[in-house]
């Protein structure tokens, strides 16, 4: 293309405009409103450490449910309509129906365990509880190498649509899962 071609001299009066200083507002009879909403970056989360400090005690007690809100990624442990703790999460990335958390009300079911690997995935996690299609769909920690190191850049993701559909958790949040949510429990995704 010639150097004097009609898109470089568009480009060149584009950039010269670009380049001349910008006259300062005059914002003096301005008004501000105290309403006004920022969206402001998401502080990285420690998947180290539980989300929400120290966890509830829940034995014997039948009316825990967990509600998960993709929109929010977050876990709410409830006790009838009270949440009484709050985890990070990871949901599905939503982009195929492969890598899709499924959404509606499902239960606990009997599968879990303290660790798992795929290798279709080339990723494993602790502390897995299963709540959909019999160890499909899992509650489960940060993603883990198959030589049991978490994979750092995958943990970083928490509180971020990360997932293959699964909900990732912070380790003592996965951990806490396992040991005090009984089969059974109701699981409500939206």
């Amino acid at each position: 293309m010639a150097a004097c071609s009609k898109s470089n001299i568009e480009t060149e009066q584009v950039n010269a405009e670009i380049s001349k200083p910008l006259e300062k507002a005059d914002t003096s009879s301005a008004k501000t409103s105290k309403n006004v909403k920022t969206k402001t970056a998401k502080k990285e989360i420690d998947w180290t450490k539980p989300s929400d400090g120290k966890y509830p005690d829940i034995k014997n007690n039948d009316s825990i449910y967990i509600d998960v809100s993709t929109k929010n990624q977050e876990a709410y442990i409830k006790d009838g309509s009270k949440t009484i703790y709050t985890m990070n999460i990871s949901s599905g990335l939503d982009q195929t129906e492969d890598d899709s958390t499924p959404k509606g009300t499902y239960y606990v079911e009997p599968e879990r365990g303290e660790w798992f690997f795929s290798p279709k995935y080339q990723e494993g996690a602790e502390y897995w509880v299963s709540w959909k299609n019999h160890g499909e769909f899992l509650f489960h920690s940060v993603p883990f190498t198959k030589d049991k190191k978490v994979i750092e850049k995958e943990a970083k993701k928490l509180g971020k649509k990360a997932s293959h559909g699964c909900i990732r958790l912070a380790v003592p949040d996965a951990k806490w899962i396992y040991e005090n949510i009984p089969e059974k429990t109701k699981v409500v995704i939206s």
